[in-house]
């Protein structure tokens, strides 16, 4: 496990730039909310009976794939050049850099510590459960009946 220091001086080596990883969320954020608006214009389109004729044909772009299109480019483009939405993107970006992420080995300890722990409180839960059950539909009746 890599101490504050070390962990400080890693980051700092990083070649990575904050702007790229930004870029590449953005970038990534377009395609994503491209493909939706694609999806749900082309659905407002039949829905409402509009003519939604083909514009590309090897590509099969209509016109609600370009409003949608348009609309997620015009979308990324103005949150990135937003100065409060770039100046957060590029301080989360600038955070993520700092983080020391866990080795591939301290990973698998921990999800093996999490996946015993899951089991003993099944059981644990399973047999307060069943003494519970007993309880209240075996023993408690069966007092119950004898006052």
């Amino acid at each position: 496990m890599a101490t504050a220091s070390e962990a400080s001086q890693q980051a700092n080596r990083s070649v990575m730039d904050p702007k790229r990883l930004v870029v590449i969320f953005y970038l990534l954020a377009g395609i994503i909310l491209a493909l939706f608006l694609e999806r749900v214009f082309g659905l407002l389109w039949a829905r409402f009976g509009w003519g939604d004729p083909i514009l590309l044909e090897g590509l099969d772009w209509k016109v609600s794939t370009l409003v949608g299109y348009l609309l997620a480019v015009g979308v990324a483009v103005g949150a990135y050049f937003h100065p409060r939405t770039h100046a957060l993107s590029l301080d989360v970006a600038s955070e993520l850099m700092k983080v020391t992420w866990p080795t591939w080995t301290e990973t698998r300890a921990s999800t093996m510590a999490v996946v015993v722990a899951s089991l003993v409180a099944a059981v644990v839960l399973f047999f307060i459960d069943t003494i519970a059950y007993s309880l209240m539909v075996d023993w408690l009746p069966a007092v119950w009946g004898k006052l």
